[in-house]
């Protein structure tokens, strides 16, 4: 039997090598795929029509912080709402826990534990919203998501263990670029996707999940000193010990209930000392409790399962019209929706890569013209970002003269291709809009009218805002389940 020669040995060793590399890479990529993103930060130009020429923000990056706010205000055209925010992360809370589950209140335990919350609720003095969270459902990606409204991906399970820097665009950056202070108290995850914004700060640590006392102490110690402080326009809460309690002891442990009593004294505390008690001399402040996540039953979370996504984002201080707790039950959200939403509750460009939907009770005080002004800014956002991902996008090539006639043949004409059916949908909307606006002008325009321009500005961004999370997060996984302790993790993954 003749021998292998050398030269033969060494190609087959380099055909193998190369095989094993490129099988390794489909497999990178098709587990883990590089999510397309814009670079840079939004800016002035978040303000005007897509397609406006830039040039004229050149001198931007010139503006000092305060020059730059109000720019952002005179461009917005939307009257700010609030001054300050108290953003409280309740780490691993169910909405469930607060807003109950399938058209039912919360049970009698959780309700009696949250009673000043299920107050505010009951009296339109809050607004509660199941807030579902795209997986994998830990605790950086998930953050990430709620101040950039971009959805991460399976890599990001990965870097939950070493935080690095945040680089894209985000809320917290944008207050810092127009001057706000900002503090923070609790999981130091928040110091390392945002290292140096921060005036003070007390991090804690996440991992180590047997503490559920110390670690939600160290938080609220600062508190009382942090409310009589006027010298911030941001205060980040971030408590861990609810998760903890999941991890110790499941959903059912003894130590929940009592866990959630001590965070509706931190909500209490706050809506007495910040919200309630403001002077007229002071601005508003807005505080939002959110979760990063839920728990299954045995207190874990990574996953997709309902229990896992099932986050709360609660508003204290919006002027709400609703004081029927079913009603409450019944509000659904997504995670990345709190982004554009607090952008322009707050006067601050849209991050550039955000695929959330303004939550439209959030701005029920406003007048009809800001409420679609907002809705506008949403829909510029989100269709700069179809363009990024879609070159084939061109809306320029619709004229606004094939939307002249009747709203329902208008919106039945968008169908076929994507790109042809998305820029349809924002043409609709985009001419509703400006036939509303001419209406009103010479106040002919109707209730009808303002209600079809809302529903052709949402029937746009639900479907843009679809599209855009499908393409983030298209890859092979259904599931992951995953232990937050680094000494014990568990990864399952199940293919389609």
């Amino acid at each position: 039997m003749p021998s292998i020669t050398c030269a033969k040995l060494t190609s087959y060793t380099v055909g193998a090598v190369v095989l094993q590399m490129i099988g390794l890479s489909l497999f990178v990529f098709g587990f883990f795929p590089v999510k397309p993103s814009l670079s840079g930060f939004s800016g002035a130009d978040s303000f005007r029509p897509p397609g406006y020429d830039s040039s004229d923000n050149q001198n931007e990056s010139s503006l000092t912080p305060d020059q730059l706010r109000l720019l952002y205000q005179g461009l917005s055209g939307i009257p700010p709402l609030f001054d300050r925010l108290i953003l409280m992360v309740v780490d691993g809370l169910p909405a469930e826990f607060v807003l109950g589950k399938d058209r039912q209140p919360p049970s009698k335990a959780m309700m009696e534990s949250m009673s000043y919350t299920q107050s505010l609720l009951a009296n339109g003095m809050a607004i509660g919203y199941h807030a579902k969270a795209a997986p994998p459902t830990v605790t950086m990606p998930r953050l990430k998501a709620m101040v950039s409204g971009a959805i991460g991906g399976f890599l990001d399970v990965a870097f939950n263990f070493n935080t690095q820097a945040l680089l894209d665009d985000n809320l917290l950056d944008q207050f810092f670029r127009i001057g706000w202070k900002m503090v923070m108290l609790g999981d130091e995850t928040w110091l390392r996707l945002f290292p140096g914004l921060f005036i003070r700060q007390d991090g804690v640590s996440s991992f180590y999940v047997k503490d559920t006392i110390q670690v939600d102490h160290n938080v609220s110690r600062h508190l009382g000193d942090e409310l009589r402080r006027d010298d911030w326009s941001l205060l980040v809460l971030h408590y861990l010990g609810l998760d903890h309690v999941g991890h110790i002891g499941g959903r059912n442990s003894a130590l929940m209930a009592p866990k959630l009593a001590e965070m509706d004294d931190v909500v209490k505390m706050i809506h007495l000392s910040a919200i309630q008690r403001q002077k007229n001399n002071e601005g508003r402040t807005l505080l939002v409790v959110v979760s990063d996540h839920g728990m299954t039953e045995n207190g874990n979370h990574g996953g997709s399962s309902y229990e896992e996504t099932d986050s709360l984002a609660l508003f204290v201080g919006l002027n709400s019209h609703m004081h029927d707790q079913a009603s409450t039950t019944r509000n659904s959200a997504y995670q990345v929706d709190i982004a554009p939403t607090l952008a322009l509750l707050f006067g601050v460009p849209i991050p550039k890569n955000n695929v959330g939907i303004l939550i439209s009770k959030a701005f029920e005080s406003l007048a009809d013209e800001d409420q679609l002004r907002a809705m506008e800014l949403n829909a510029w956002q989100l269709i700069r970002l179809l363009q990024a991902q879609l070159p084939g996008l061109s809306c320029a090539n619709l004229s606004r003269k094939a939307f002249s006639d009747s709203h329902e043949s208008r919106t039945a004409r968008c169908r076929g291709r994507m790109e042809k059916m998305l820029c349809c949908l924002y043409m609709n909307a985009a001419v509703f809009h400006s036939s509303w606006k001419s209406k009103k002008a010479s106040r002919s325009n109707s209730r009808e009218e303002y209600s079809s321009t809302v529903a052709a500005y949402y029937e746009f961004m639900k479907s843009a805002s679809e599209w855009l999370s499908r393409s983030s997060a298209n890859v092979c996984i259904l599931s992951i389940l995953l232990h937050k302790e680094p000494h014990n993790i568990h990864i399952f993954f199940f293919l389609p």
